[in-house]
């Protein structure tokens, strides 16, 4: 008995030490990622404010710039490929005709956070400050859809049906068959392991790439009072790895959805390799457009025709503030909730079109 609880204690204590999760600063984080994959996938919250303040502090390191070559991104329509190439090389574009990029993709529904539009700028203002050196390029993954031409929900089928195919071969293009290491951003379900790798990241094991992804998440981990006063003691922004420790036990849905879903069986650990945390759950804040740029204007009236193809009615988008918080205590519905969605067009099951000149 003697030689025996020496040897618990032993295994005890080399247990609990392996539960520790190691912080690290995030973008040392996501650059040493790159050393051992040409891949990098994270798994973005839409429209944070705080994520992407580190997104852009990121893809403007010089560090990350020196090795990585792309950035391959769902905010935006590759339709417009041409012109954001063009814009983010540090040519003089007028600003009207690149910010459809971000505004006309096919999957958005109302209008696009100021949070991308911040993000492109700060790309181009990185290569401006870079000319000589190796500059990085802003590859657009949402299909091509040509808003101009669509005016029903057949017309915009096939664009919404194959999002995930459509970015899956930009990438096997335009980064893995030039021998090219890129960062892809989107919105985390796109991304997420369920049952093994998703869609895309299948595609890209597939084509011979080594990826590695990471998600964005916050420290609520049940209901939407229940924060987890162990990430306090972190140093922020920062990225762990979701091995063999209580970060990877914790529910998935909680942590990636603020406490606003209830937790299900899956584990954080079984859907990504890492999670980003960048602040608590109540210090989180999501970014609106502004409404004078809707209240009355062309691309206001726009969103609204939009809507109407997409969901069947319009919806309020003006605010009388630009921010919020990023994650508000759910409320209970009334009066049975939204109306119903109109039911899916034949053209989802139909491919895409033939893909027409980039602009």
């Amino acid at each position: 008995m003697k030689r025996i609880l020496p040897l618990l204690f032993t295994g005890l204590t080399t247990l609990c030490l392996a539960q520790q999760p190691k912080p690290q600063p995030a973008t040392a984080a996501v650059l040493r990622a790159f050393d051992t994959h040409n891949i990098v996938l994270f798994g973005e919250y839409h429209a944070c404010k705080e994520e992407h303040e580190w997104l852009r502090a990121l893809v403007t390191a010089p560090e990350f710039e020196d090795r990585v070559d792309d950035i391959v991104v769902e905010f935006g329509n590759s339709l417009y490929q041409k012109s954001v190439d063009r814009y983010i090389a540090g040519e003089d574009v007028p600003f009207a005709q690149v910010q459809q990029a971000w505004r006309n993709v096919a999957g958005a529904i109302g209008p696009p956070s100021p949070v991308y539009e911040a993000f492109f700028k700060a790309v181009r203002d990185a290569n401006l400050k870079r000319r000589g050196k190796h500059q990085v390029r802003v590859v657009l993954g949402d299909p091509y859809a040509d808003w101009d031409a669509i005016n029903d929900r057949e017309d915009l089928g096939p664009f919404v049906a194959n999002r995930d195919s459509w970015f899956a071969r930009v990438v096997k293009d335009e980064v893995l068959a030039k021998n090219r290491r890129a960062l892809l951003i989107m919105g985390g379900g796109h991304f997420l392991r369920r049952n093994g790798p998703g869609e895309i990241e299948k595609q890209l094991r597939a084509a011979g790439a080594s990826t590695y992804l990471i998600v964005f998440g916050t420290n609520a981990v049940g209901g939407y009072d229940d924060l987890d006063k162990r990430f306090d003691a972190w140093s922020l922004p920062a990225i762990v790895e979701l091995r063999g420790n209580w970060v990877g036990e914790l529910p998935m849905m909680p942590v990636l959805f603020g406490g606003t879903a209830a937790p299900t069986p899956m584990k954080l650990g079984e859907v990504a390799d890492a999670l980003l945390y960048v602040a608590p759950r109540d210090a989180l804040t999501q970014v609106f457009m502004p409404r004078a740029e809707l209240d009355g204007t062309a691309y206001g009236r726009e969103l609204d025709r939009r809507l109407m193809i997409q969901v069947g009615r319009t919806m309020n988008f003006l605010r009388d503030s630009h921010e919020a918080p990023l994650f508000e205590r759910p409320r209970a519905r009334s009066g049975g909730g939204p109306p119903p969605l109109p039911p899916p067009p034949k053209s989802m099951h139909d491919p895409l079109p033939a893909r027409p000149p980039s602009r």
